[in-house]
């Protein structure tokens, strides 16, 4: 276990304090109940049902310090610091910083309902620069990482309900993605809701693309990776882009109907980590996302949320790129992404291939602690664009 020295200074100790109890308080709290009322899933064994206490209960009270104990106590280091400029050493690979500038936008697709939002934050958005970075694993054979660019490479759209989550925070999940695929891995630190609304992260990942693309990066050379909402993203990215010939699509836990009452919503609710949505609520990541703080619900923003760049279900999907999706049996969203991937399978030409996985929670691919399937779910993702790969260099 690496020392506590990075997260302890004599400013926060006391916030360390107040981490480790409530850490230790939750632990008690989730033995307790899995001894007397047994896992809140048939599947699930203490270890899962301590993880997922432990993941909302940081969700719950969110704070830097005590994710970093979480992480630190997990033996996983996630390297938080944001890194200098250059080539530098992380655990397990190598990263570079990038400085992703604005791209001006390109003609639009005329079904597009956020077009004049998005001209109007790309004009606000002139001489802004967006944190980057992209990653190497260790064990991969492009260790000899120049930041620029390699065969192929995975352009990872983190999730968060567009309110959480930065690079420095998904290092670990780049990281692993890279070490299963052996591709380079760029993720790009989009701006998050309350402060920037929709579409303002539409257009920053826009500005990746493009970004990757001046790298020197051919569109049918890139992978579009995404958890959560940033499985969202990158399905609305693909959709503003007018459906480039992207290498491959992978497609975690993907948001993909922010209007759904499908029965895994109820149904998983005691088990999952993430909660329905209630876009009345002033405080639901939704209406984060897309009211201005002080406005009322009017019913534009209703509407919208059917629009199939907040809600993927009710895209066009013909002409998905080879695409992998993975979903688990206790997740809220789990009926969602079932429905997703049928309309995925009747519209599109290509394969769509979906991984279900019996007792996971949402996003439990990428949690610091290992539960059961983590590892095969993980390797699925490998195979899948290995497969690709000796797919389209076969002689």
């Amino acid at each position: 276990m690496s020392s506590f020295s990075t997260i302890v200074t004599r400013d926060n100790f006391a916030q360390l304090l107040a981490a480790v109890s409530g850490l230790l308080t939750m632990y008690l709290r989730s033995a307790l109940d899995y001894i007397i009322s047994g896992p809140r899933h048939a599947a699930w064994d203490f270890r899962t049902h301590y993880v997922r206490d432990m993941l909302l209960y940081l969700m719950m009270h969110q704070t830097d310090i005590g994710v970093q104990l979480f992480v630190k106590l997990s033996n996983s280091e996630s390297q938080w610091p944001a890194l200098t400029p250059g080539l530098q050493r992380v655990p397990q690979g190598f990263a570079s910083r990038l400085v992703i500038p604005t791209y001006p936008l390109g003609p639009l697709p005329e079904s597009c309902v956020w077009a004049s939002e998005l001209r109007e934050v790309a004009r606000l958005s002139e001489g802004r620069e967006m944190h980057a970075e992209c990653i190497v694993a260790s064990n991969s054979s492009l260790a000899n990482l120049d930041g620029r660019r390699g065969p192929r490479a995975i352009l990872h759209f983190h999730g968060g309900a567009y309110v959480t989550g930065s690079v420095e925070q998904y290092r670990p999940v780049h990281l692993l993605l890279s070490q299963y695929t052996g591709l380079r891995v760029y993720g790009f630190g989009y701006r998050l809701a309350p402060h920037s609304l929709y579409p303002t992260q539409l257009y920053d990942a826009y500005c990746a693309y493009r970004h990757m693309q001046a790298l020197g990066y051919e569109e049918n050379e890139i992978v579009f990776s995404g958890d959560s909402a940033g499985g969202n993203l990158a399905l609305a990215l693909w959709q503003l882009l007018q459906k480039p010939r992207l290498f491959a699509m992978i497609l975690v836990s993907p948001r993909v109907d922010i209007a759904s009452s499908r029965r895994s919503w109820s149904v998983n609710a005691g088990a999952d980590i993430i909660r329905g949505y209630n876009i009345n609520n002033a405080d639901d990541p939704l209406r984060k996302l897309l009211v201005p703080q002080g406005r009322p619900v009017d019913q534009r923003v209703v509407d919208l949320l059917a629009d199939p760049y907040l809600s993927s279900i009710n895209a066009d999907l013909s002409g998905l790129p080879p695409t992998l999706v993975q979903a688990a049996t206790a997740e809220v969203m789990f009926d969602d992404i079932t429905e997703f991937v049928r309309r995925a399978k009747a519209q599109s030409n290509t394969s769509v291939r979906y991984d279900v996985f019996e007792g996971g929670f949402h996003d439990f691919q990428f949690v610091p602690l290992l539960i059961p399937n983590s590892i095969k779910a993980r390797e699925n993702i490998g195979k899948f664009i290995h497969d690709q790969i000796a797919l389209v260099d076969r002689p």
